[in-house]
């Protein structure tokens, strides 16, 4: 099903004294590039009226060779970035690092300006992948990017209703620049961007021509006893092992449809769509890997699963097991314990609540912990320090970290790619915010690659493993219309 985009709002149209405002600044960023002899960051900022951050992203996004459609779990916050004013890019166990240095430089060389004042700024937003070294799926995905978008629209939830929505516009410039020429330029890549629109009708449903599995269902249940075996023997505590569905379908899977499904059937989950070239990583994840705003510091241990049920009573009856299991008590401990004492590192007043809540979703619950902190008076860390080191977490690799990672690389037999990494964004004040990439997929014309995983411990059953796997892939298979 794809869905209707009404028009948008017409390109910026800026006041004399708009203008002059914006021509200002990029004379100011020019001359910082000349003096310093080093690039600079021109970000100015407009309010926008966005009443419909969907159909703005939907309408826009084809427009332009990258894009975020980001709809926050936390607060319900909106952020659409469109092109690309630079790219911060990381490779290997060190990529996360990279791309935080790289924007700590870059937030030293901005000048911040617009008719909203100085406002929240340029973000950097994007992903980084699972494991440090991604085969190149599709050959299009890095190890890590981040990138500040030529054009960012940003509604908070600390935004009344009413209160316009903030257009950035963002510019790597050098001392030979002409701020006249350049300020022109983003009003007419604005103006490009944000134009009126309409799609032509709705294509037909998509069919599944081809479906397969990596592993082979049989080949991992045997790897779920394999594991299991390396754990009673001592190797490691829990561990998180994946698979992955490529599904080809007989006709282009439509972006906007799937987008549109996971924000009205996935309450309470965080819906991305990040497009780069002609491939798209998309997903609507229950769990965050962290979130900082004004030094307070939020993680979440999401580990412990069970079905819905069929009926109110069934679904009752399922929470209990859930939350009664000792097996999957214990492996939603073990995230929850690792959390904690990572936060500890940076900061004070560490919280942990007492007993886990259960997470009800579409098609599973969790058992769920939040874990909170404030960071140390005077501490430099952000969001992307944080980030480094908290992923991957055990509810995504699984515990002791080196030893579980070490047996998945010899044996899971695919690359993850950015599934179970993170995606998400960083102002230049160390806030932000990055999602576990969980109930997600690749996609790419008419083809989807689907992921899912299960935390194992000593006594986990590969059938019982094996239908939680099937449970957790039927999000993006329903989202992209081939359930």
């Amino acid at each position: 099903m794809a869905v209707d985009v009404a028009p948008n709002p017409g390109g910026l149209t800026l006041s004399p004294a708009e203008r002059s405002m914006l021509v200002d600044a990029c004379r100011a960023s020019v001359e910082r590039a000349r003096v310093t002899g080093r690039h600079a960051l021109v970000s100015w900022a407009h309010p926008y009226p966005l009443t419909d951050p969907f159909a703005t992203w939907a309408a826009a996004r084809t427009r332009t060779g990258r894009s975020l459609y980001w709809q926050s779990a936390w607060d319900g916050s909106t952020v659409l970035a469109f092109g690309s004013a630079h790219d911060l890019r990381g490779t290997g166990a060190g990529r996360i690092a990279a791309v935080r240095s790289a924007w700590s430089e870059l937030v030293h060389e901005t000048i911040r300006a617009g008719p909203t004042g100085p406002g929240r700024g340029p973000l950097a937003l994007g992903g980084f992948a699972f494991g440090g070294e991604t085969d190149g799926t599709y050959g299009i995905l890095p190890d890590a990017l981040l990138w500040v978008p030529l054009m960012q629209v940003r509604h908070t939830a600390r935004d009344t209703a009413g209160t316009p929505a903030e257009l950035r516009l963002n510019a790597l410039v050098d001392g030979s620049d002409d701020p006249e020429l350049l300020a022109t330029v983003l009003t007419l890549r604005v103006e490009q961007c944000f134009g009126a629109h309409h799609t032509n009708g709705r294509p037909p449903t998509p069919r599944t021509r081809t479906t397969i599995e990596t592993p082979a269902a049989e080949e991992w249940k045997d790897l779920v006893r394999r594991a299991t075996a390396r754990i009673r023997a001592g190797d490691f505590e829990k561990v998180v092992l994946a698979r992955r569905v490529d599904v080809t379908a007989d006709r282009e899977l439509d972006i906007p449809a799937a987008v549109h499904r996971m924000r009205e059937t996935h309450a309470g989950t965080t819906v991305f769509a990040l497009g780069h070239g002609d491939t798209t990583f998309l997903g609507a994840t229950p769990e965050y890997l962290v979130r900082v705003e004004d030094r307070e510091v939020h993680a979440l241990g999401l580990a412990g699963t069970t079905p819905r049920g069929a009926t109110p009573a069934e679904d009752r009856e399922l929470e209990a097991e859930l939350s009664g299991s000792a097996k999957l008590r214990h492996e939603h401990d073990v995230v929850v314990r690792m959390l904690s004492e990572a936060l500890t590192e940076s900061c004070t007043r560490v919280t942990v609540e007492a007993e886990p809540q259960v997470l009800k979703l579409a098609h599973v619950q969790h058992l769920s912990t939040p874990v909170r902190g404030r960071l140390v008076e005077g501490s430099a860390e952000g969001v992307l320090d944080l980030a480094a080191r908290l992923h991957p977490t055990p509810a995504l690799g699984g515990h002791p970290r080196a030893e579980a990672l070490a047996w998945l690389t010899r044996n899971e037999g695919f690359d993850r790619g950015w599934y179970a990494g993170g995606v998400g964004w960083a102002d230049g004040d160390g806030n932000g915010e990055f999602a576990v990439a969980i109930r997600s997929a690749l996609v790419r014309g008419d083809t989807a690659l689907l992921y899912a995983g299960c935390g194992l411990v000593a006594d986990s059953d590969p059938e019982v493993e094996y239908a939680e796997t099937c449970a957790k892939l039927r999000p993006m298979r329903t989202a992209l219309g081939i359930d």
